[in-house]
């Protein structure tokens, strides 16, 4: 590798050992559990670049062709699926320098930015001026605006503001192929590639620049808990909640074992006694041997733990939180009341513990691997009418392994994403058969295998499991933006997997299937909306947005950035690819399983149902002013 002549262009470069060993890994748990352990670690690059300019990618993109090198791209190294780590031989190309906020404008409510811009510098150069843009993971302050778009990034107020992929209007990638426009900036000539790049994880392009939609700074906010008496009963409050329009910002709900063990506002007087965990590490603390070793019983017995914490009872904790101005929360506080009146009120301390300490999470995880373990977290997510399976599923293959606990967040008119938090013995076997076990049982259970942490190295298999057939779309892609196969190779989707067999072709119709439950409607697209409304109202429903077009031909034509940020027109896909498979896409709201395929099926196979959100037909004026609120706010 001649790394003179990269040098030679101005780009700061590095071959050193320090600076290359920083480069081995990303924060992949199963990654940090070797290294606790002085097990060996993931190869070393074979340099890092910091670049400063779209212009200096281009450069070392071009370098890293000419010498037959490999590129890893690296945001802020926060990703959890081991998607950014270095590979031997790999130029590492480090966005960290590109971090200026080139301009704002507040009419149109956009910020455009260098793509290597920290969230939280982001967050605070905007609340200077009164905006936001209500992007707001647990990694804000350790993760950028490039690492959003390539992993779908969730924030934890997306049920209001939408997941990145809904904010991000227009955006600029590095490609071995030359500079990709997507979005506003895309060209009206060509396929707006905007879906596809959202969730290529760095093995397409380098995003480099972003144009973001921002909202202003809620002028108050209302945090609020409520104990409700089980899981059924908070689903149905938070499924109303969002299917009335009411939009929340915090919609948070523990299951039994996270309100008792998790370090939360407890939901009643009765559960603020030690934790199981707790009282386990009281009493080994003073025993000479057992205290650095604490942590070892309760995680060789993990069904043993995770029983005793059942036994506790099945109260849960449920946050609420609306933001805006007095007016709007007013409204909309009084909207919520029917929904939340079987939960008792627990007063606004346990909503505002939660809104202090929401980044606490990512700073929690090394004690566990300190003490003779590991820690990690999977989300997964569905529709309202699955999530009850995928939860009970999903929890009982990580308790084989594990101590679990989980809450419900992000959460949709359709649907609702699962977040696993567990702790397992210091085992990468242990590690391994878990995810193994829990990734199959969310396959099996029709969820998506991640909502918002992205793919990596740890979901590759099951995230092409998931796109099914679909993936013969994606070696044409890679091949039109990265024909050589540079960009973070041996990530995201795995090679040569014989995709699952596909659903069989619906018939009958206009309407296939109506899930009323989840408000979705499976639905011919070639037929006129009237003819799809007549059928849907004798079930008391209507299509949420009926366009004046047949559904396939509306559908074809959307740019998805253009949309607002909550709307989702489109949730599912059924199509025969040119092999004369069938795939079905669209499992769960607002998968980051690579790339949205969805839209480009609807292009490039024989489209033979979609899956579309859909209203009760008494659903009022009020009810739907509700659901663009947040433009007024």
């Amino acid at each position: 590798m001649d790394l003179e002549a990269l040098r030679a262009t101005g780009i700061r470069t590095s071959d050193k050992v320090l600076d290359v060993d920083a480069y081995r890994r990303d924060l992949w748990p199963r990654d940090t559990l070797r290294m606790y352990r002085g097990r060996t670690l993931p190869d070393a690059p074979r340099a890092v670049a910091w670049p400063e300019t779209s212009e200096e990618v281009a450069l070392a993109i071009a370098w890293a062709e000419r010498e037959g090198a490999t590129i890893v791209p690296y945001g802020a190294g926060s990703g959890v699926c081991g998607g950014a780590a270095g590979q031997a031989g790999s130029l590492v190309i480090d966005t960290k320098r590109m971090s200026r906020l080139i301009s704002i404008d507040e009419d149109a409510r956009m910020v455009h930015v260098q793509a290597g811009i920290i969230g939280q510098h982001l967050e605070d150069a905007l609340g200077e001026r009164g905006w936001m843009t209500g992007h707001s993971p647990s990694s804000i302050m350790c993760s950028t605006v490039g690492g959003y778009v390539a992993a779908r990034s969730a924030g934890q107020f997306s049920s209001r503001y939408g997941t990145f992929a809904d904010m991000l209007h227009a955006a600029q990638a590095i490609t071995p192929a030359g500079t990709l426009m997507t979005g506003a900036w895309a060209s009206s000539h060509e396929e707006d590639l905007q879906p596809i790049l959202c969730g290529s994880e760095g093995t397409l392009g380098i995003v480099t620049e972003a144009l973001i939609r921002i909202a202003p700074l809620p002028q108050e906010w209302w945090l609020r808990g409520y104990a409700f008496p089980d899981l059924e009963t908070a689903w149905n409050a938070m499924r109303g909640l969002m299917q009335d329009g009411l939009w929340p910002s915090a919609l948070r709900l523990y299951d039994p074992a996270d309100t008792r063990i998790g370090g939360r506002a407890k939901a009643s007087a009765a559960h603020k006694s030690p934790s199981i965990i707790s009282r386990i590490r009281k009493a080994v603390s003073g025993m000479p041997g057992l205290a650095q070793h604490m942590l070892d019983l309760p995680l060789a017995l993990p069904s043993l733990v995770n029983r005793l914490v059942d036994g506790l009872g099945d109260e849960v904790l449920l946050i609420v939180g609306f933001d805006g101005s007095a007016d709007r929360i007013a409204t909309m506080v009084g909207a919520a009341q029917p929904h939340l009146a079987a939960g008792r009120d627990l007063g606004a301390e346990p909503g505002e513990h939660w809104f202090a300490h929401r980044h606490d999470v990512s700073y929690k995880l090394a004690p566990v691997f300190a003490g003779g373990g590991f820690a990690d977290t999977m989300e997964v997510a569905t529709t309202w009418s699955r999530l009850p399976r995928l939860y009970n599923r999903v929890r009982a293959a990580i308790g084989e392994h594990g101590v679990v606990m989980a809450h419900f967040s992000h959460a949709y008119p359709e649907g609702c994403s699962i977040y696993f938090s567990f702790a397992g013995r210091d085992r990468l076997d242990t590690y391994d058969q878990l995810w193994s076990d829990a990734l199959a049982a969310a396959s099996a259970c029709g969820g998506t295998v991640t909502h918002h942490h992205g793919v990596g190295q740890l979901k590759a298999l099951a995230a092409t499991n998931e796109q099914g057939a679909a993936i013969e779309l994606w070696p044409e892609i890679k091949a039109k933006l990265d024909p050589r196969g540079t960009m973070n190779p041996d990530r995201l989707y795995v090679e040569g997997v014989p995709p699952p067999a596909g659903p069989p072709s619906p018939s009958g119709g206009p309407v296939y299937e109506l899930d009323t439950r989840s408000r979705l409607a499976t639905v011919d697209p070639r037929v006129a909306p009237e003819r799809v409304n007549e059928a849907l109202s004798a079930q008391g429903f209507r299509l949420r947005t009926v366009p004046s077009q047949p559904l396939l031909t509306w559908l074809s034509s959307l740019k998805p950035s253009t949309l607002p940020r909550w709307e989702d027109p489109l949730f599912g896909v059924q199509a025969r690819m040119s092999s004369g498979q069938s795939v079905q896409l669209g499992f769960s709201p607002r998968s980051a399983a690579g790339p949205d395929l969805r839209w480009t099926l609807l292009r490039k196979a024989t489209v033979e149902s979609v899956q579309v959100p859909i209203v009760p037909t008494s659903m009022g004026e009020q009810m739907r002013a509700n659901s663009v609120d947040w433009k007024q706010s």
